[in-house]
């Protein structure tokens, strides 16, 4: 089964990634990591004027900034089967489309644990991807 983790390079892609050291032979031990990494869009009139393969280059130096010591962090856990994904838009669409386009049975991300007014006022990409999937998501705080 290939799993899709969601990385941010924050402290909540760190416990996530902790809890799939620590669940290894649920997570790991004959399945797929895919890491996803999605960089923010630039806003439309800025990319305008830059040159197709310039903003590709941008939007992978800037991943390679995230999913590099993500990289590290996993080898250095003993995780050595994961592969890559850049992506740049809207974080929770494109993690939920890397999913269906991988044929992911779960998408694995860290989360900040609001509550559910906090949720509700300012949204969350966790609770996005909930609401997109139509696969399981698990959420490590």
């Amino acid at each position: 089964m290939k799993i899709v983790v969601a990385v941010d390079g924050s402290e909540f892609t760190r416990k996530a990634l902790d809890y799939i050291a620590a669940q290894r032979s649920m997570f790991v031990d004959g399945h797929e990591l895919v890491l996803v990494h999605v960089c923010p869009a630039l806003p439309p009139h800025a990319s305008r004027h830059i040159a197709k393969d310039t903003l590709a280059e941008y939007y992978k130096e800037e991943g390679a900034k995230v999913i590099d010591p993500v990289k590290q962090l996993l080898q250095g856990l003993g995780i050595a089967n994961a592969s890559v994904q850049t992506r740049h838009g809207q974080a929770a669409e494109e993690i939920v489309s890397a999913a269906r386009e991988a044929g992911a049975g779960l998408i694995v991300m860290g989360t900040r644990g609001q509550g559910a007014l906090g949720r509700a006022l300012m949204g969350s990409v966790a609770t996005k991807v909930i609401a997109e999937a139509d696969l399981p998501v698990l959420l490590v705080q």
